[in-house]
């Protein structure tokens, strides 16, 4: 894999739930508090989602899912493919047992082109 394409796969599995909850320069306390109140109603809606639907049918992984698209294609850095990954796959990842997960990895081994997408997965 040359570099772009390794730098572009680890940009795309950089989860949105990294980013940090400090409050930003120049931003209200009101704002601030808004933001929070938002992320925590996000992150439940999640955890909901992997208790009614995820536990007990997981997602897909992405190669296929979509398997029209390469790992390095700004499709799974914006819109379906990201929020795929994001709102489901990630979702999975971060509720579901460690056994579920291995049982997952030995169901859906990484192709090639994907290698080292699981490791990301267990943030």
């Amino acid at each position: 894999m040359n570099t772009y394409k390794a730098l572009a796969l680890i940009l795309m599995l950089i989860p949105i739930s990294s980013m940090g909850s400090e409050k930003q320069a120049n931003t209200t306390d009101e704002q601030h508090d808004k933001y929070l109140e938002h992320r925590a109603a996000w992150e439940k809606m999640l955890k909901e989602r992997y208790d009614k639907e995820l536990k007990h049918n997981p997602p897909k992984p992405p190669w296929i899912k979509f398997p029209d698209y390469h790992p390095s294609e700004i499709f799974w850095r914006m819109g379906d493919g990201e929020s795929y990954i994001n709102d489901y796959v990630f979702t999975y990842f971060k509720y579901a047992s460690k056994a579920e997960i291995n049982a997952y990895k030995i169901k859906y081994p990484e192709p090639a082109d994907w290698r080292g997408t699981y490791k990301r997965f267990e943030h």
